[in-house]
C-alpha cells in the first residue's frame, strides 16, 4: 500500500487517570466522554494526521457493579479508536501517629513507565514524526526528553504536550518543557471546545446503557455514601 509522505505522522498518547483527575467535579468532567482520535484531529492542522492512538488506564478495584460496569463502557468506546494499555492499582495505607487509624487506599502504577516505554519504542520503530501527548504529569518528562533528543535518535521527534483542562501542572514541569525549545515541544491548554465526544449512541452499540451522569454539562459522578476507608474514584 503507497504510504502518504505528504502529512507527518502523529501519534496521539492519553494519560487517562491524569484527565479524569483534572476534570472531575468541573464542567469539563463529561468530556471524559472523548473520542481522541477526532480531538486530536483538531490540533492536527493541514499538515498532520493521526496515524495512532494508545489510551492509559488501570482497571479500579473495587466491588461496586455499577462502577466496574462503567469503567469496561469507558474502555470498549477507547477500544473502537485505539489500543488501550493497562497499568494497575496497588494497594496501599496510612497509619495515622496520633490515633493509630489505618486508612487502606490504591494508587495507579506502571502507567507513567507504559507511556514512556511506548513513546520511546515507537519512536525507535519510526512509528511517528510527532507525537501529541495528553497529561500534566511531571513524571513524563524525561520520555519527552528522550525523543526530542538529536543526540538519541538519529530522527529526533517534537512532542506536543496537551494539558487537561483545569489540569494543576507543576512550574518544575512547565519549565522542563520550555527548556527544551519550541522547536521540539509545544505545550498546549486542551480547550473544551476542541474536544470531541463520542456521540451517546455508541454506549448501546458496544452493549451498554450510558450514564445519565456523563451527559454533557455534568459535573461528576454520584455522590458516595462516606466510607470509613479511602478508595480510588472510577469515571
Amino acid at each position: 500500500m503507497p504510504t502518504d509522505t505528504s502529512h507527518k505522522r502523529v501519534y496521539v498518547y492519553v494519560d487517562g487517570f491524569n484527565f479524569y483527575h483534572a476534570t472531575k467535579d468541573t464542567e469539563a468532567y463529561s468530556y471524559g466522554w472523548c473520542n481522541w482520535l477526532l480531538t486530536a484531529h483538531n490540533y492536527c492542522g493541514q499538515s498532520r494526521r493521526v496515524v495512532g492512538l494508545k489510551y492509559f488506564t488501570s482497571l479500579v478495584p473495587t466491588s461496586d457493579e455499577e462502577k466496574k460496569r462503567r469503567q469496561k463502557l469507558h474502555i470498549a468506546a477507547m477500544e473502537t479508536i485505539g489500543k488501550v494499555v493497562h497499568g494497575r492499582f496497588v494497594p496501599r495505607e496510612r497509619v495515622c501517629r496520633q490515633c493509630g487509624f489505618v486508612e487502606h487506599f490504591s494508587r495507579e502504577k506502571k502507567t507513567d513507565t507504559n507511556i514512556a516505554v511506548h513513546m520511546v519504542l515507537d519512536a525507535a520503530m519510526n512509528r511517528y514524526d510527532e507525537a501529541f501527548l495528553v497529561t500534566a504529569d511531571m513524571d513524563l518528562l524525561p520520555a519527552v526528553e528522550a525523543v526530542t533528543n538529536p543526540n538519541l535518535f538519529r530522527k529526533a521527534r517534537p512532542v506536543n504536550v496537551l494539558f487537561p483542562p483545569h489540569a494543576d501542572t507543576c512550574h518544575e514541569f512547565l519549565a522542563g518543557l520550555d527548556s527544551l525549545g519550541p522547536a521540539w515541544v509545544r505545550p498546549i491548554e486542551l480547550k473544551v471546545a476542541n474536544i470531541v465526544r463520542f456521540p451517546v449512541e455508541l454506549a448501546a452499540k458496544l452493549g451498554y446503557q450510558f450514564p445519565t451522569h456523563w451527559a454533557l454539562g455534568s459535573s461528576g459522578p454520584p455522590v458516595s455514601p462516606p466510607r470509613s476507608k479511602a478508595r480510588p474514584s472510577v469515571r
